[in-house]
C-alpha cells in the first residue's frame, strides 16, 4: 500500500500537533507547579477550543472513527 501526498502531509501535521500538545502539556504542569493558575487555565482553554476544532474537522471531512 504506497501513501500518498496527502497521507504523508496528514501524518507530518498529525505529529506536529501531538508535539505541541506535549509541549503545551509541560508548559501548564510547570505553570501549575509555580502557581500561575492564569497560564494554566488559558492552556487548558486552548486545549478546548482545540478538541473542538479538531472534533468539527474530523466531522466535516468524514474521518470520524
Amino acid at each position: 500500500m504506497e501513501s500518498t501526498d496527502a497521507d504523508i502531509r496528514r501524518r507530518r501535521i498529525g505529529l506536529i500537533l501531538i508535539g505541541c500538545a506535549l509541549l503545551l502539556f509541560v508548559i501548564q504542569m510547570v505553570a501549575l507547579v509555580l502557581g500561575y493558575i492564569e497560564v494554566a487555565l488559558a492552556i487548558f482553554v486552548v486545549y478546548a477550543i482545540g478538541w473542538f476544532v479538531l472534533r468539527s474537522y474530523q466531522r466535516r471531512t468524514g474521518r470520524i472513527s
